[in-house]
Order: C-alpha cells, then sequence, then structure tokens
C-alpha cells in the first residue's frame, strides 16, 4: 500500500509542478481536495482555501498544459504496469467494470440529459473501470 501511496503523491506533485503559475497551481490543489476528500461535495463553492469564482476560472478559462498532463499521466501508467511484470513476461492485468447507479429523485434541470432509468432504477448511470496489476 505504500508503494500505491508513494507513486500517487509523485504523480499529484509532478502535475501540479506542471502549471504554467503559482496561482493555477494553487487552483488545481483546491479542485483535488474536494475530489480526494470523497465527502460528497465536489463543487467549487465547498472548496475553504479557494473562492468559487476563482475555480471557475481556472476551469474555465486559463489555459493549461493538457497535454502534458495526459501524456505524463500516461507514461505513469505504463510505467506502473510494467513494473509489475518480470523480464521477458507481459504483466498480469485484471479489468472490472462495474455499473454504479446514483438514485435520484425530483427534478433536476441541470442534469435532466444524463438521468435515465435503467433496470428499473432512475438515476445516473456511471460506468467505472478498474484495473488491477499483478496479483
Amino acid at each position: 500500500m505504500e508503494t500505491i501511496l508513494a507513486h500517487a503523491h509523485t504523480l499529484m506533485y509532478t502535475i501540479l509542478a506542471l502549471m504554467p503559475s503559482r496561482y493555477q497551481r494553487d487552483n488545481l490543489e483546491a479542485m483535488l481536495g474536494l475530489f480526494l476528500a470523497a465527502d460528497g461535495k465536489p463543487l467549487p463553492h465547498y472548496s475553504k482555501s479557494k473562492s468559487e469564482s476563482a475555480l471557475s476560472r481556472f476551469l474555465n478559462t486559463y489555459k493549461w498544459p493538457t497535454r502534458k498532463l495526459i501524456r505524463h499521466v500516461r507514461q505513469q501508467a505504463i510505467e506502473q504496469v510494467n513494473s509489475h511484470c518480470p523480464l521477458g513476461r507481459k504483466a498480469f492485468l485484471q479489468v472490472i467494470i462495474d455499473l454504479t447507479i446514483l438514485e435520484k429523485c425530483g427534478q433536476f434541470k441541470a442534469f435532466k440529459n444524463l438521468i435515465t432509468v435503467y433496470n428499473g432504477k432512475r438515476g445516473l448511470h456511471i460506468v467505472v473501470l478498474y484495473l488491477v496489476v499483478g496479483q
């Protein structure tokens, strides 16, 4: 577990270092904090360190190096997969697909195109993909 945490920390700090300015780095850090807190409140107005308008500008206005971010995250994923296989062998890779339903009742105008009924459940249907590398 420690190695996974160490890799996650390294990846997060590398991504933060790719931001062109200290202001953008702080905003990204605030956004990551909202998502990683996992308390069900990832929206910008729940941030305690940055204003809602600052986070909105960060997501909508500023140009930040998305290609560099994608390349770096992709490279880190490939390195992780390759680190779990002996020389000359392919890594054991298990793919798990999970359909998760966030049930919703009432009217959600902002999500009206996303709320559907599937298997008798009305809500937001999300497909989650897990990759398990190694044993």
